[in-house]
C-alpha cells in the first residue's frame, strides 16, 4: 500500500514539475521572407501537424490564415482538436500571416480603388497583397513543406473583404475560400457594385466560397449574397450560414470550423455508419477516393482502420487479412503504418502478444521516426513482461519525442510509463 501512494504521488510530482517548468504547446515556427512584391520583410507563423515528422511520405492542405497573429491561437487549437485528436478532417499546415501594424494590414486588405477604414488617404492595395501571396509566400511554403494541392485562404472581417476580393479578381488562386463577416459596407458597398460583372464573366476551375455572418446588421452581405443566388455561377460552390448567437469577434471560429468539416465532408465516418453500412472494402474504396479528390496523401482517421481489421476477427475471416492488408497498403500507402499497428493490436488481442511483436519489429526500420509505433512496440514488451526491452523502446519513444517537439501530453504519457516500470 505503501508503495502504491509513494508510485502515484511521483508521478503527480513528475507531471507537476513538467507543466510548470519543462514543455509548452508547440505553436510552430515563426518565418521571415524579404517580399520583392511589397518591398518589405514578412513574417510568418507556420505550424505543422503533430505527426509530420512520422509520416515523411504524406502531404497536407494548407491553410492560409489572414491576420495570423491576431487568430493564431485559437485556429491552431481548434485544428489540434479537429484533425488532430477528434479526426474530423485531415491534418492540414497552418499558416498565419501576420500584420506590420492596423493601418497597413487595412490598406492591403482594401480592394484597389477603394479607401481603407477611416483613412481615406490610403488606397487599396488588395491585389498587390494577393500577388506577394502566390508569387513569394505560397511558392516559399511549397517549397519547404510537404504540402498538398489543396489551398484554403481565410479571413474576418475586413480579411473577409480580401477573400472575397482575391475570389473575384483571381478566382484560382485558391481551392476554398472563407469569408466571415466581409466588411462589405466599405466605400458605400462599393466593392458589391463592381463584383457583378466579373463574376458573371469569370471563366476558372471550381472553387467553393463559405461565407458566414454574426448577430450584425450593418456588413452589407445580403448584396453580394444576392448576386449570387441571382447568377448562380457554376464554377462557385458557395454557402452561406447565419449565426444569430454569435458576435462580430466569436463568429469566426465556429464558421471556421463548420466550412472545414463542409470542405473535408467525407473524411470522419461515424462508428454508426461504420457499422451498418460499411466493408472493409467499400471502406478503403471511400478514403482511396476521397483522397484522390482531395489531392492528399496521409493516413486516414483511426475508426475506420479499426473498424476494418475488427471485421476480419469479428467475422472468423482472418486469412482474408493478409490479401485485404496488401491491397489496402497499394490504394493507400501513407495508411500502412496506421493499419500495422491496428492490426498488431488485435494480434495481441486474439493470438498473442508475440505474433504482435513479430509483425512490429518485422517493419520498425520503415516507421523508426514514428513515436507512436516505438510506444506500441514498447507496450508489447510491457505484456510479454520484459521490462527491459519496454523501457528500452519507450526511452527512445521519449527521445524522438522531444527532438519532434511533440505536445506535453506525449511526453507525460511515456514518462509515466517509464516511472511504472523503473519503481
Amino acid at each position: 500500500m505503501i508503495r502504491t501512494i509513494s508510485f502515484i504521488l511521483s508521478i503527480f510530482f513528475i507531471l507537476l514539475s513538467q507543466s510548470t517548468l519543462a514543455t509548452h504547446f508547440n505553436l510552430g515556427e515563426r518565418v521571415k521572407i524579404n517580399s520583392k512584391v511589397l518591398n518589405e520583410q514578412r513574417e510568418l507563423q507556420v505550424l505543422l501537424p503533430e505527426n509530420y515528422q512520422a509520416n515523411p511520405t504524406a502531404t497536407y492542405p494548407v491553410i492560409y490564415l489572414l491576420d495570423g497573429d491576431y487568430n493564431f491561437h485559437a485556429v491552431s487549437g481548434m485544428l489540434d482538436l479537429m484533425a488532430n485528436k477528434a479526426q474530423l478532417i485531415p491534418d492540414v499546415i497552418l499558416v498565419g500571416i501576420a500584420d506590420k501594424g492596423t493601418d497597413k494590414y487595412r490598406q492591403y486588405m482594401t480592394p484597389e480603388g477603394l479607401t481603407s477604414p477611416l483613412k481615406a488617404e490610403d488606397k487599396g492595395k488588395a491585389n498587390e497583397f494577393l500577388s506577394f501571396i502566390n508569387k513569394e509566400l505560397k511558392p516559399y511554403i511549397n517549397k519547404h513543406y510537404r504540402t498538398a494541392d489543396n489551398n484554403i485562404l481565410v479571413g474576418h472581417s475586413i480579411a473577409g473583404l480580401f477573400v472575397l476580393n482575391a475570389l473575384v479578381e483571381q478566382p484560382d488562386s485558391f481551392n476554398n475560400y472563407i469569408s466571415t463577416s466581409p466588411s462589405l459596407w466599405l466605400n458605400k458597398q462599393a466593392f458589391t457594385k463592381t463584383a457583378n460583372d466579373k463574376i458573371a464573366n469569370s471563366n476558372h476551375k471550381s472553387v467553393s466560397l463559405y461565407l458566414s455572418l454574426g448577430d450584425e446588421t450593418r456588413m452589407n452581405q445580403y448584396g453580394f449574397i444576392n448576386i449570387l443566388d441571382e447568377l448562380q455561377p457554376a464554377n462557385i460552390n458557395w454557402k452561406f450560414t447565419h449565426y444569430p448567437d454569435e458576435n462580430h469577434n466569436s463568429v469566426g471560429l465556429i464558421s471556421l470550423r463548420n466550412s472545414l468539416k463542409s470542405i473535408f465532408k467525407g473524411w470522419f465516418i461515424a462508428e454508426k455508419l461504420l457499422r451498418k453500412k460499411h466493408t472493409p472494402n467499400s471502406i478503403v474504396s471511400h478514403y482511396a477516393k476521397l483522397v484522390s479528390e482531395l489531392n492528399i496523401n496521409q493516413a486516414i482517421p483511426t475508426p475506420s482502420i479499426k473498424s476494418a481489421i475488427r471485421y476480419f476477427y469479428m467475422n472468423k475471416k482472418t486469412d482474408e487479412l493478409a490479401p485485404f492488408m496488401e491491397q489496402t497498403i497499394k490504394s493507400l500507402p501513407a495508411s500502412e503504418q496506421a493499419f500495422i499497428i491496428m492490426q498488431a493490436s488485435y494480434v495481441s488481442h486474439f493470438n498473442s502478444p508475440k505474433a504482435a511483436l513479430s509483425l512490429l519489429k518485422s517493419l520498425e526500420s520503415k516507421f523508426e521516426m514514428s513515436i507512436e509505433y516505438l510506444k506500441n512496440i514498447a507496450t508489447t514488451y510491457e505484456q510479454l513482461k520484459d521490462d527491459k526491452s519496454a523501457i528500452s523502446y519507450f526511452e527512445k519513444a521519449l527521445k524522438l519525442a522531444k527532438k519532434q517537439q511533440a505536445n506535453q501530453w506525449q511526453i507525460s504519457i511515456i514518462d509515466a510509463k517509464l516511472l511504472k516500470l523503473r519503481d
